[in-house]
């Protein structure tokens, strides 16, 4: 399988007469971009602003970040299952800004799992965000059920995200990436022997899926991580945004949407592969509450691994006591 990222350098972002990219410079137009959020009727407000690395600002609630990127061949949309039709999210050619992402930000504050972004100041340094040329999305919505709510799924601001990162992105689709990265990973028994000799390694992913309730964890291709069980996945899946965050702390304790997308974990294995590693590829786990669905999920992905001929795992947990 093979799946291609083109990278777009973004120098800066500013607000303009037409959404595009040229000479590094993304610029949006503010109007058009609100009047695609606004296709939500479940969406009261809205706007958009833009922040950078150094601006004094802090940012909360955030309910979720994402990259701004569109689909060029391959999968119909930017997430399968979730925002298009389901199909493989492993193949094709993704156009991307580096550098960049968008913010989804609620009007509300006052849950434990509302997210913290700071722009300066000492704690910039605390997320990748405080380093990244942002455009956010702040946004309120008729959602009255969950407002005092301490967990919110925040359902109608991440599909706006989404749509919104999907939208601004097709402006992308025809033109020239500066530099296109290659995924490519072949079938476990189809490896050579220069390949098959080398460590093998697998990454076992644990998403959060937390609640019994549907519509706060973790999508794997739209179904909810919660009633999953651990499966073996391409890596190319996740980069190729198989994987949507759940609405926990998303940029603070939390894997956020942009960090599936970008999986720097992934993108390097599958840089090691066949040089200093033989990268098997993903084990998506789930991370659950009871006992009982903890030792189960060990047991299959220890399973899963020890049949896949795995010398050793990285483990990339998301939160706290449960993973």
């Amino acid at each position: 399988m093979k799946l291609e990222i083109g990278n777009f350098v973004v120098k800066d972002v500013a607000f303009g007469a037409k959404t595009g990219f040229a000479d590094g410079i993304f610029t949006v137009n503010k109007e058009e971009a609100l009047a695609e959020v606004m296709k939500d009727e479940h969406i009261t407000e809205a706007e958009l602003h833009i922040v950078k690395p150094g601006d004094e600002v802090r940012l909360v609630p955030v309910k979720d970040a994402l990259e701004i990127r569109c689909r060029v061949s391959g999968a119909p949309g930017n997430h399968p299952g979730v925002t298009s039709d389901l199909c493989s999210a492993a193949t094709g050619r993704v156009h991307s800004l580096t550098g960049a992402s968008l913010l989804v930000v609620g009007k509300h504050w006052g849950s434990f799992q509302d997210g913290l972004i700071d722009m300066g100041g000492p704690f910039q340094r605390s997320t990748l965000y405080g380093f990244l040329k942002n455009i956010v999305l702040v946004a309120d919505t008729d959602e009255e059920f969950e407002r005092h709510e301490q967990q919110k799924k925040n359902h109608a601001l991440r599909w706006a995200g989404m749509r919104l990162a999907e939208f601004l992105g097709k402006t992308l689709a025809d033109l020239t990436p500066d530099s296109i990265d290659v995924y490519e990973l072949d079938a476990v028994n189809r490896r050579d022997a220069a390949v098959s000799g080398l460590p093998s390694v697998v990454y076992v992913m644990q998403p959060q899926t937390q609640m019994e309730a549907m519509g706060y964890n973790t999508l794997v291709y739209g179904w909810d991580g919660n009633h999953m069980l651990p499966t073996y996945m391409h890596p190319n899946e996740i980069l190729g945004g198989a994987v949507v965050s759940g609405s926990f702390m998303p940029c603070s304790s939390k894997m956020s949407t942009y960090e599936f997308q970008t999986n720097p974990t992934i993108k390097r294995l599958m840089k090691e592969h066949g040089k200093t590693l033989n990268f098997l590829g993903v084990i998506m786990s789930n991370l659950n509450v009871i006992m009982e669905q903890k030792v189960r999920s060990a047991i299959m992905v220890a399973q899963i691994a020890n049949n896949l001929g795995a010398d050793g795992a990285i483990v990339a947990e998301e939160g706290y006591g449960n993973p």
